[in-house]
């Protein structure tokens, strides 16, 4: 009976699994099409539908539209027009490929068609490309597509820095570079093997659907927060990277900003190291040890132990060292000892470490470095968001790392905002081939964060690829976010649209009233999002209050939310970072509002989330950083 209910329960999830993939094929049957012609058969064309599943006919014995992941959809990625091959259960199967089309597909109607030589990865070149036959950005998009396509068909670097100016397309291309790995490794490499650690949830959430051809794989994601307080087995309470950014954007107490900066560099990992070593020669302080009436282990002789398993981490050699002088002891005396005496021993051997609280030995390094004024514990015993990395690079020195899954490739997005120590951490976690990705130009905390040179020297092996052309803005909004912060390598693609505007209101009122009349416009469009991004989150909930009880379906994007949602989002600049609108509107660009350099990337970060429209509003004095 047992069995029989097994099986029906079996046959139940399997009809509600294929009842899921065809409701996704109905949604989007297929994204694309080549046409192949096998060698030696010039007569027979075989046109080749691809999407995120297989659908058979069984009447005709015919594969309708083939699975991305499958051996003949490969061509579409890695082919060009022209000779291509294959490989099929019976062998290489060589021809060419006469034409090759993409498809935007949504809720069963066909929104645009493009012909391309190459597989255009990013949806608003495809939108470009369905609008504009001019052979200028055919051209322009031919020449984005090979430099992505290098990235994403990387098989060599094994960490892969990729350094993309804002609106260059490089979460999307990251992630087809996933895809692409998980059908060139398949068999070595699964979705279950990959790990992403992205910013926040929402974040999370949003580039879950950014790639619809990764299908029913679901990629593991983090935060950097999580893993470094997992490494500290959740013993302490701590001010989060979004907590952090916060008091920054508010008035930080002297010596904050400081702090943040001396535990951001690369003296500070040395010095560590140094304080590391200087554990070793100095806090290991044998004695002797009575183990039976007769028989007392002589201080050096432990003192030599502690020495000669010096490839263990401190923590872990009191095990070993007990089991080894158990056994000398058992040699020389013939001697047999019980459980008891051999714990016993452990916690003797244990106690002549001085190094056994995390938190102490790491306050004690600001003392031998001379700088105790650079560790400030908070009330309520809470760590600054600063002494979380280098504490848990300090418990992993000394305890080693415990409980790490088998992660295979791990994705890094929004590279700048981690520094060198926590990079440092990563490389000691995770030994596998890793892509990590953002842009220096967006960094939410200018005083802890990294440039791609920086993240190259943490881990020696790190090779760095450019993404220069920005088109996910117009040219006009480009332009515009290049007057608040000029990048040197951003190249703007000529797709061009209305410039931004400045609306100056009489009052904090009036502005709020003019932000209803700018939603009501939105809606009158056909766009699809529309992000008001407010400096903080604070202001981000007092303008949405205000707002819901004039505007239906609005929504309000905190740190603490899990999932994207389209249409009308109110949220802060942090939290918008990496998320992209129809069009933008940013509230309160006064010179009160914006001054400082921290202020200037916020105020970056929020016009480079714009892809159509921009509305700046203000009352008062004009921000200077706009001037």
């Amino acid at each position: 009976m047992r069995e029989s209910i097994l099986n029906h329960y079996a046959l139940g999830e399997k009809v509600i699994n294929k009842r899921g993939r065809m409701g996704k094929i109905l949604d989007i049957p297929y994204f694309g099409r080549l046409d192949f012609r096998e060698k030696g058969q010039e007569s027979s064309v075989l046109p080749v539908y691809i999407g995120i599943h297989t659908f058979y006919d069984p009447k005709n014995k015919v594969n309708l539209i083939y699975d991305w992941r499958a051996p003949i959809s490969g061509m579409f990625y890695d082919s060009e027009l022209g000779a291509a091959s294959y490989q099929s259960p019976t062998g290489e199967i060589i021809g060419e490929i006469l034409l090759r089309r993409q498809y935007r597909i949504r809720n069963g109607r066909m929104e645009f068609m493009i012909e391309s030589s190459l597989a255009v990865h990013d949806e608003i070149l495809q939108k470009e490309l369905s609008v504009n036959a001019d052979d200028k950005m055919r051209n322009i998009v031919a020449t984005i597509q090979r430099e992505q396509n290098k990235i994403i068909r990387n098989e060599d670097a094994h960490v892969l820095i990729i350094q993309g100016v804002a609106g260059s397309g490089k979460t999307s291309i990251a992630l087809h570079r996933i895809a692409y790995l998980l059908y060139a490794m398949k068999g070595d490499l699964t979705s279950k093997d990959i790990l992403i650690i992205s910013p926040n949830k929402v974040f999370a959430d949003y580039i879950s659907n950014v790639l619809p051809e990764l299908g029913e794989e679901n990629v593991p994601e983090t935060t950097m927060d999580q893993i470094l307080s997992e490494v500290l087995e959740n013993k302490y309470k701590y001010q989060t990277f979004f907590e952090q950014v916060a008091e920054l954007l508010d008035k930080p107490a002297s010596g904050f900003i400081e702090r943040i900066q001396y535990k951001a560099s690369f003296d500070f990992v040395s010095q560590l190291d140094r304080f590391i070593l200087h554990i070793e020669n100095n806090y290991f302080k044998a004695v002797d040890v009575r183990l039976t009436k007769y028989v007392t282990i002589p201080a050096g002789f432990i003192d030599e132990q502690f020495r000669r398993f010096n490839r263990y981490p401190m923590r872990m050699r009191f095990e070993i060292m007990t089991d080894y002088i158990l056994e000398m002891m058992g040699i020389k005396y013939q001697i047999t000892v019980a459980r008891a005496e051999r714990n016993a021993l452990r916690n003797e051997i244990k106690k002549m470490f001085a190094a056994n609280n995390d938190l102490q030995v790491y306050k004690e390094f600001f003392e031998w470095a001379g700088r105790p004024d650079m560790f400030k514990m908070r009330k309520n015993r809470i760590l600054e968001y600063a002494d979380l990395a280098p504490l848990a690079y300090l418990h992993i020195a000394l305890d080693g790392k415990k409980g790490q899954t088998c992660v295979k490739h791990l994705l890094i997005d929004e590279m700048q905002d981690y520094s060198p120590v926590q990079y440092k951490v990563i490389q000691k976690l995770y030994s596998c081939r890793k892509t990590i990705l953002g842009d220096a130009g967006q960094s939410v905390n200018p005083y802890g964060s990294s440039n791609a040179d920086l993240i190259q020297k943490s881990f020696v092996t790190g090779q760095i690829m450019k993404l220069c052309k920005s088109y996910r803005s117009t040219y006009e909004i480009t332009d515009f976010a290049q007057k608040i912060r000029m990048s040197k390598d951003l190249e703007p693609v000529a797709r061009h649209g209305e410039q931004p505007r400045l609306i100056n209101y009489k009052s904090r009122e009036k502005e709020i009233y003019g932000i209803i009349d700018l939603v009501a416009a939105f809606k009158a469009t056909e766009s699809r999002s529309l992000g008001i991004i407010c400096k903080t989150e604070q202001q981000a909930k007092e303008l949405a209050e205000c707002l819901k009880g004039v505007i239906e379906d609005i929504y309000f994007l905190s740190s603490s939310s899990s999932a994207f949602v389209n249409g009308i989002v109110v949220t802060s600049a942090h939290v918008a970072k990496g998320l992209e609108f129809d069009e933008v509107i940013i509230p309160q660009v006064n010179s009160e509002n914006y001054s400082s350099e921290i202020d200037r990337g916020m105020l970056y970060i929020a016009v480079t989330r714009a892809m159509h429209k921009l509305t700046l509003t203000y009352s008062g004095g004009l921000n200077k950083l706009i001037l």
